[in-house]
């Protein structure tokens, strides 16, 4: 009989950008910049608790960090919690900022899937 492979989900991602959205959304009547910048703090909120904790068979376990992958996403995590709160305390300076923080998103997010594939092969 073949061993059952347990099902690891990362279930943050989603749930916190839609309600980052959704948080925006309200405020956007008391702060023009509040949509883009909670959607980007779920977002990267997501990416770093999906790099902390996984769920497996019904339990949120903290998964260890000991891949390269898991620096990855909490590093991608952190960047866009960065770029929403700097786009929401100050529009101007994310503005300054954007090229090089958005080049910091894609090279974290290149290395995340390099690393997710050479793991594969172990």
């Amino acid at each position: 009989m073949a061993k059952i492979k347990k099902r690891r989900k990362h279930i943050f991602f989603l749930p916190l950008m839609l309600i980052g959205m959704g948080v925006g959304f309200l405020l956007s009547k008391l702060c023009e910049n509040a949509f883009l910048a909670c959607m980007f703090i779920g977002m990267g909120l997501g990416f770093f608790l999906d790099s902390l904790f996984v769920v497996e068979e019904r339990k949120i376990k903290i998964k260890k960090a000991y891949k390269v992958s898991s620096f990855a996403l909490i590093f991608l995590g952190i960047i866009f919690i960065l770029v929403g709160v700097i786009y929401l305390i100050n529009p101007s300076l994310s503005k300054l900022l954007w090229d090089y923080l958005i080049a910091l998103g894609f090279i974290a997010f290149g290395l995340l899937i390099f690393v997710k594939g050479v793991e594969r092969f172990k």
